[in-house]
């Protein structure tokens, strides 16, 4: 059997609320006199029945000791938020004060914290009723001790700096709040830095020209680009560390990523501005579709109807080179490498998020896996009915219904 612990150690362990803790030191030391108790247990009454109607009503003997319960917790987290644990300081503190002050103390302590974001996003204000359900988790079942409570702070005030930073430099920006809302704090900052490194510091973020020809002048250069340490010279003393760590990482992983030359010009450009337009460059959206889109133009050649759309995605199934139209010849040949090794499924997809114009994607791989995937490619191509040698033509003959496949011109 364990050796038991020393009676000391017992002793020194109370698992009373804080309040009954620092209300027992209290009037054992003199701290806290009569009628200031008699004060307490009148105000006490009043603010049980206060915090039974909140959450329920005063007429039902369960929500009151409810209330009992969560009055005592409010309390307790104020009195050892704000004394910091001393029981001395937390007896005068309820000498000095009224009871009340003291739970609503607590109550304002957890409101302000579900006030604070807990993540960086940006979110509409909540109403009344969400409030009022935090703190009825809060104050009962789900009790946070004050290190708890502390470092919950400590986590949401971190997330609080980046929103603050992000909203003030979306006002610089002249960016609109309603553009804001479900944003990330980081992608505003990201994109307010970025455009004050490309040298415009107030009037919206880049315009898609402009983004395209900052991100093409910063890959052209020959040195490596200085970041001059003033484009942060007029944030807000408290904000500027969050800005300072922001613009550090601009410069160690977005500029060097600009400047790779692996990387395909096109692919970055759709990267940025994917990121950014919808903060301010929504209507943008056509402007920048004629500049990114180089290999989608030469792949296309301005063919963009349906069957154009599904010969290029026959050529990338079949891992050839896209087209919008194909002669019989590559057709069967498509058909053959589809029927060996299996539809290249994830080219498609991926060519159309790299090169398509913007507000085309979504339909296009819609077009892709809803109609022509499941139609062309599983229920004729490689439909083993289909696979005879004899077969080919008629499954040619098929797909030019839905494709653009030529066949070559009669001699005459």
């Amino acid at each position: 059997m364990p050796a038991a612990a020393p009676p000391q150690a017992l002793a020194a362990y109370d698992n009373r609320p804080y309040f009954a803790r620092a209300l027992d030191y209290g009037l054992k030391n003199g701290l806290i006199d009569s009628e200031k108790l008699d004060a307490m247990r009148s105000e006490g009454a009043k603010g049980i029945v206060q915090i039974a109607d909140y959450f329920g009503t005063a007429h039902l003997r369960t929500d009151l000791d409810e209330a009992v319960k969560r009055m005592v917790y409010l309390v307790s987290l104020y009195l050892e938020h704000v004394s910091d644990g001393s029981l001395p300081r937390a007896a005068r503190s309820l000498q000095e004060n009224t009871f009340l002050s003291h739970s609503r103390g607590g109550s304002q302590l957890l409101k302000a914290l579900f006030a604070m974001p807990t993540d960086s996003t940006i979110h509409e204000p909540a109403d009344d009723h969400d409030v009022r359900e935090f703190l009825r988790a809060r104050t009962l079942g789900e009790q946070w001790s004050v290190a708890e409570y502390r470092t919950n702070l400590t986590e949401r005030s971190l997330c609080q700096e980046e929103i603050q930073a992000a909203l003030w430099f979306a006002d610089v920006m002249e960016l609109p709040r309603e553009a804001l809302f479900g944003e990330h704090a980081e992608n505003i900052l990201d994109a307010c830095l970025l455009t004050r490194v490309a040298g415009r510091f107030e009037g919206g973020l880049l315009s898609a020209l402009e983004l395209k020809e900052f991100l093409r002048k910063v890959r052209r250069a020959k040195k490596k680009r200085a970041v001059d340490e003033a484009l942060l010279e007029d944030m807000p003393d408290a904000l500027r560390a969050v800005g300072e760590r922001h613009l550090k990482r601009i410069v160690t992983r977005d500029l060097p990523r600009v400047a790779d030359m692996k990387i395909a010009f096109d692919e970055l450009v759709r990267e940025y501005h994917d990121r950014f337009h919808h903060l301010s460059m929504a209507s943008d959206v056509s402007d920048y579709d004629t500049l990114v889109t180089d290999e989608w133009r030469k792949v296309t050649k301005g063919m963009t109807d349906t069957d154009s759309m599904n010969t290029v995605f026959l050529c990338l199934a079949a891992g050839k080179p896209p087209k919008p139209a194909i002669t019989v010849t590559e057709a069967k040949a498509a058909i053959r490498a589809i029927r060996k090794d299996g539809a290249a499924m994830a080219r498609v997809p991926e060519f159309l998020r790299r090169s398509a114009p913007h507000q085309m994607i979504d339909g296009l791989i819609s077009l892709w896996e809803e109609e022509f995937h499941p139609e062309m490619i599983e229920q004729l191509i490689l439909d083993e009915s289909n696979a005879g040698s004899g077969a080919l033509e008629t499954t040619v003959r098929s797909l030019a219904e839905h494709c653009h496949i030529k066949r070559p011109a009669r001699k005459r």
